[in-house]
């Protein structure tokens, strides 16, 4: 590789290069009256159109394969008070092996006892910083006093009916696969009714995913461990396809190269650090993406430049903004199919 190479390739991963200007009205506070009125920006080749969601139904033919995340997203975010009177507010995490690991936003001091709902409990840190409720805290009555976790950048906290996948069948993540937001069990039944093929992976989603990239060079950066299932039948669908195969989300193509990982798809069952970005290898037979319109300096954004070649997509982003688009995770949609460049 000669010295302007070398320049090149570097520019490539600069952080700078995952940055654009987004205005603060693109970025959605309320969810679209219909699940499936939003926009669809069907990118095919170097060519660009401008659809509907239920458009789907013509894009998609059939025996296509359209894979989901079937994952359901907790009512992890709950109030508690101290017992001086302060008030907290607490996005619960996951079951560690001391007690529940959780964001905590609020002042409040290792060793003190705070009231969660009904219930008292002990506040303390894990090794790695993290902060943990220690007492009589089970899910069911997390869940039952919680409310659903909404993405830092929707200033309206309202338990919107939208955020909650209507297609999901396993609670357990910290936020939603916002690509599947846009699919109601109508449009799925219509789907079904023309052949299409329709497969679930299980990827449950950490908070991680709102992590912005930091690094100067994207290459550095870590992504969070998340649980994935990918079982033998959507193995054996992707492999026996006769048309496209279609992820739903950037978690759905995480799992499934994760499956495929060094080189052949196969069932999975583990947890998955995968992190893809311009230049990575993909294993899986993916040959279209359904996403939303993505964060910058996010592995989200880092991802659909891989898969969609960054120059082609940064095209459409600026077609997107220029069009009114929403973005992030009540926004609208794209379709791409696979481009290297």
């Amino acid at each position: 590789m000669n010295k302007e190479d070398m320049n090149n390739s570097f520019l490539r991963y600069r952080l700078e290069n995952y940055k654009f200007e987004l205005p603060k009205n693109l970025i959605r506070q309320e969810p679209p009256k219909e699940r499936t009125s939003g926009r669809l920006m069907k990118i095919f080749g170097d060519e660009i159109e401008h659809l509907k969601i239920m458009d789907i139904l013509n894009i998609l033919s059939k025996h296509d394969v359209i894979i989901f995340n079937k994952t359901r997203v907790r009512k992890a975010k709950v109030f508690g008070n101290k017992i001086t009177g302060g008030k907290l507010e607490i996005t619960v995490l996951g079951k560690g092996d001391e007690g529940f690991v959780c964001f905590i936003k609020g002042k409040v001091r290792d060793g003190e006892r705070i009231l969660i709902g009904e219930r008292e409990v002990k506040v303390s840190s894990s090794n790695d910083g993290k902060r943990v409720l220690i007492g009589n805290l089970d899910w069911n009555y997390i869940e039952s006093i919680g409310h659903l976790p909404l993405p830092p950048y929707i200033k309206k906290k309202e338990d919107f009916e939208y955020y909650q996948n209507e297609i999901g069948e396993v609670s357990g993540s910290i936020a939603a696969p916002t690509a599947s937001l846009h699919f109601s069990n109508e449009l799925l039944k219509k789907m079904e009714n023309k052949g299409i093929i329709i497969k679930y992976i299980l990827l449950t989603v950490g908070y991680g995913t709102f992590k912005s990239i930091t690094h100067e060079d994207i290459r550095y950066h870590i992504v969070d461990e998340e649980d994935i299932v990918v079982d033998n039948t959507v193995v054996e669908s992707i492999e026996n396809a006769k048309g496209k195969v279609v992820a739903v989300g950037t978690t759905v193509m995480r799992a499934l190269e994760t499956a495929a990982y060094p080189g052949r798809l196969k069932p999975y069952s583990g947890e998955t650090r995968i992190y893809i970005y311009p230049g990575f290898k993909f294993n899986s037979e993916v040959t279209h993406l359904f996403t939303n319109f993505h964060i910058p300096e996010s592995s989200l954004l880092s991802l659909v430049y891989a898969f969609g070649c960054e120059q082609r997509l940064k095209r459409a982003y600026k077609e997107a903004i220029e069009k009114g688009y929403y973005f992030y995770s009540l926004g609208d949609s794209m379709i791409m199919d696979r481009k290297y460049c």
